[in-house]
């Protein structure tokens, strides 16, 4: 297998050749209205922060690794997280101060070989590379949707035998030098009507009520009454310091 980063401004034709990769996603993650306003912007205003891993044995984009420049508080990241890196960073005419990690997506079959780390370790040589010191990252832990109802204040302090985060994906970035900084409560929100949720879920929602719904880390508030599906997705500020 010989794996090959290219970034989007190298070889841009490689973007429509990644639409499998969005099936490792839960259905309901790529309907956020924060992602559908501003992801065409990383690609238009951001292109060299944008990475496809290409398998050229099998000639397949195997992973897509996004991240931003963006002017932030570095001691006291957004409460809003994903959405608001994302937002800002791809809008804003303020000088930045770091880069935030947006996303590291890895195709399905491929999971669980250590590309995710790869193209962590990429996404880090990237930053440097524009000479920033700050790789900023509000990382969504990987089992945090087994617990759905473990508040994620307590879910991070959770640590295996050698003391490192209990969340695989939490453990990569620390692993990499990165410290957890604090929890985003409001990282994402994605909302839709209840036909629109019961599509995404797979599931009915008879009534009012919050659900755990597969792929979810917190519960997702329906509300029949004014037909809306409301969920709030929270992630964990993890700091790189390069």
């Amino acid at each position: 297998m010989s794996l090959v980063f290219w970034s989007y401004d190298e070889r841009p034709e490689l973007e429509r050749r990644k639409a499998h990769l969005s099936e490792a996603w839960p259905e309901f993650m790529l309907h956020g209205e924060v992602s559908q306003q501003h992801w065409r912007l990383l690609y238009e205003r951001f292109g060299s922060f944008q990475f496809f891993l290409l398998d050229e044995d099998a000639d397949e984009v195997v992973a897509e690794v996004n991240s931003l420049p963006v002017r932030v508080d570095l001691d006291a990241l957004p409460d809003r997280g994903w959405d608001e890196v994302l937002e800002h960073g791809t809008t804003s005419t303020a000088e930045p101060n770091a880069v935030s990690a947006i996303q590291v997506l890895v195709a399905r079959g491929r999971q669980g070989g250590g590309l995710s780390r790869l193209c962590l370790e990429r996404m880090r040589a990237n930053t440097a590379e524009h000479s920033f010191v700050d790789l900023i990252a509000p990382v969504r832990p990987s089992l945090k949707t087994l617990y759905p109802l473990v508040p994620m204040e307590r879910f991070v302090t959770w640590t295996v035998d050698d003391g490192l985060p209990f969340d695989p994906w939490l453990r990569v970035h620390a692993t990499l030098g990165a410290e957890i900084v604090r929890v985003c409560p409001e990282s994402m929100t994605i909302a839709g009507t209840i036909a629109e949720w019961e599509k995404w879920a797979g599931m009915a929602f008879p009534e009012t009520g919050s659900y755990v719904v597969p792929g979810a880390l917190e519960l997702v508030a329906v509300d029949r009454e004014h037909d809306v599906g409301r969920y709030v997705e929270p992630n964990v500020w993890m700091r790189h310091r390069l």
